[in-house]
């Protein structure tokens, strides 16, 4: 069996539902996660303004602290633009199905990948921003990793596939 990227958006969940699958404990990260994203006001409007449709497939479960932060961000990007939309898969089917679509040797969760309406990939985000990808010491920065000192990368970084949408 085989699945395009239209057909894993469609049997995918929204992010309400992947989250509610996760312990008190796990949503509630979710909760504290979201009141940490504190997004520069000009990115805030550019995301507002954005006028073509734009959707998310995530790979990802909420177990996953990294989920917890990041989809997080994307879960606000959607509340900030009405033509954003965002389907959540497990991450055996984001291995299965997802990475070799998008030519991912090491599959890392989240995985998100940024497309179009006709579901062209724009970007592909996986796991963390970038910006904390490229840090040679992931433990000097993993406590403020983890208390949401990134969010805002993981928003820019995202934004940046958006605007690749002709």
């Amino acid at each position: 069996m085989e699945m395009n990227i239209k057909e894993l958006f469609e049997v995918g969940v929204s992010f309400e539902s992947a989250v509610g699958v996760g312990t008190k404990e796990e949503r509630s990260r979710v909760v504290k996660n979201t009141s940490r994203i504190n997004l520069p006001n000009d990115l805030v409007e550019e995301v507002k303004n954005f006028d073509k449709e734009i959707n998310f497939l995530v790979s990802g479960e909420i177990f996953c602290p990294d989920f917890q932060l990041n989809v997080s961000v994307v879960k606000r990007l959607c509340d900030l633009n009405q033509n954003f939309n965002m389907s959540v898969i497990s991450i055996t089917r984001g291995k299965k199905f997802l990475a070799p679509i998008l030519k991912i040797e090491n599959y890392k969760a989240p995985t998100i990948a940024v497309l179009d309406k006709e579901m062209n990939v724009l970007g592909v985000f996986e796991e963390t921003p970038k910006v904390v990808s490229a840090i040679g010491n992931f433990e000097e920065i993993k406590l403020n990793y983890f208390k949401g000192e990134y969010l805002t990368d993981t928003a820019k970084e995202i934004v940046d596939y958006i605007k690749k949408c002709n």
